[in-house]
């Protein structure tokens, strides 16, 4: 089955209008209602929700509370179930014989997702490389140039699929970045993490929205042959 096969026009009704305003409405109002939620709840200090644990028992004036670090712990949860998803459906496409690129797109997808993960879970770029001698900026630009690189590798596809919630995840991530780089002050984490929360979950809708579309489109094919 060739890649174009897949996204012929008139295939486009198995993400109909109903089911792509659905998913758009999902994926923006769960994670904004979750961090108006959390910004307002009267318990603990909205700050100590949103720094990673480690941060969070360190900078609390008292420790500890299970809902230190609530948000970067789901965060990082999501983007563990994208990669998840993204490398399982690169196996099932290899082993039904999908086209290469459709493959390559999961597995990369996983992959950087993963990876993530866990620079997430384990503050790589604010901690770990930077010890090793190696400047946050640094890493992240590392980051940065490795996701457009997949990107432009994966352009006939992401082309093909809904730009609108990759296109909110990047800017959530940019917006997330440039606070970090720019106004780097515990201050302002709840702004920056809100911002990275919003495009984890742009991110991971995206790519599981896009596999499962490739996934139905190649049964309907089966199913009309």
């Amino acid at each position: 089955m060739a890649l174009a096969e897949i996204f012929r026009p008139e295939r486009s009704y198995v993400w109909p209008f109903t089911m792509r305003l659905t998913l758009h409405a999902f994926t923006y109002l769960t994670p904004l209602l979750l961090l108006i939620v959390v910004s307002l709840q009267p318990w603990e200090e909205p700050n100590l929700l949103f720094f990673d644990v480690i941060v969070a028992a360190e900078v609390a004036p008292e420790c500890c509370s299970v809902a230190y670090g609530f948000m970067s712990q789901l965060g990082i949860l999501i983007w563990t179930t994208t990669a998840a998803a993204c490398l399982f459906s690169g196996v099932l496409m290899a082993i039904n014989g999908f086209p290469k690129s459709l493959t390559g797109f999961a597995i990369a997808a996983g992959i950087l997702t993963g990876w993530l993960a866990i620079d997430d879970a384990f503050l790589l770029h604010e901690k770990v490389f930077p010890t090793l001698g190696i400047p946050q900026g640094a890493v992240l630009l590392i980051y940065i140039s490795a996701t457009l690189f997949y990107v432009i590798k994966s352009w006939k596809i992401i082309v093909h699929s809904d730009l609108l919630l990759l296109s909110a995840a990047g800017i959530t991530f940019i917006a997330s970045v440039g606070i970090d780089l720019i106004l780097d002050t515990p201050n302002w984490v709840h702004l920056e993490d809100s911002a990275k929360f919003f495009g984890i979950c742009c991110w991971a809708s995206f790519h599981i929205a896009t596999l499962l579309k490739i996934m139905a489109v190649k049964q309907i094919y089966h199913a009309d042959n």
